[in-house]
């Protein structure tokens, strides 16, 4: 998979006419940030919060994507409780509701069309498109308070955020520069620290992401906890660039 998305990497700077020495700061903001994040998380597989220096400087695993570009594979379980919305007050008074839901399968477009530019994940764009619709969200990065994603890699994170129109395309180095993905930011990314930090159990990790924004919007995420959050977004893909699958879910506070 390293490899995979080291293409990636490789292609966003040809495609968008970056250097190394610019694009790899960007990389490690990313993972800066989501490390403070996991050291705010009890449950996080990584509990340290690093510096860019040390991003930077880590030793290469496939260029450019060094060590603190590549998220952890850990062990977990996840399970959740889904019912109907006029039921659910009969369990408890604090429920959050499933506002959307997205799902999309590529059809090995990386593989099959020579056009295809490889720093996109089209079943991200779709599965959005698709929450996005039934939630009625008209501009996600003004309307959605905080986001778990699928960040294997940062430079997944990175792609992640232009699809699912969180900034204009070749923009998201700008809004990660300006730290409007932070915790305190402006929409607020893999809160609890993302695969990055917190770990990667593979088949826990979707309903993992989840069950922070139920906890955010609960008021219960302790010092990750954002300011009176109204809607949150789950993402996840599987396999590699070019093709895979991808899901979205929106949730959000009782109408």
């Amino acid at each position: 998979a390293v490899i995979a998305f080291a293409r990636v990497a490789n292609r966003y700077m040809e495609h968008y006419g970056l250097s190394y020495e610019e694009f790899k700061p960007i990389l490690s903001k990313i993972a800066v940030k989501n490390h403070y994040n996991g050291s705010l998380n009890p449950k996080a597989h990584f509990q340290s919060p690093i510096t860019e220096e040390q991003a930077m400087n880590a030793r290469m695993v496939a260029w450019p994507l060094g060590l603190y570009d590549c998220c952890g594979v850990s062990d977990g379980c996840a399970a959740a409780i889904i019912t109907r919305a006029d039921m659910a007050k009969n369990f408890r008074d604090d429920y959050v509701l499933v506002k959307g839901l997205g799902l999309a399968v590529g059809g090995r477009q990386g593989w099959l069309q020579q056009d295809y530019d490889m720093v996109h994940l089209e079943p991200t764009v779709r599965a959005g498109q698709q929450a996005y619709a039934q939630a009625g969200i008209k501009e996600p990065f003004k309307e959605i308070d905080l986001a778990e994603v699928h960040d294997c890699f940062t430079i997944t994170e990175l792609v992640i955020m232009e699809d699912l129109g969180f900034c204009p395309r070749g923009q998201a180095k700008e809004y990660i520069k300006e730290g409007r993905f932070n915790l305190d930011g402006d929409l607020a990314v893999n809160p609890d620290g993302g695969l990055k930090s917190f770990g990667h159990p593979i088949g826990a990790s979707g309903l993992r992401m989840i069950y922070e924004l139920y906890k955010q919007m609960q008021g219960k995420a302790g010092p990750r906890q954002r300011k009176n959050p109204s809607l949150g977004l789950a993402h996840n893909f599987g396999f590699n660039p070019g093709s895979g699958v991808s899901s979205v879910t929106i949730l959000g506070q009782r109408d």
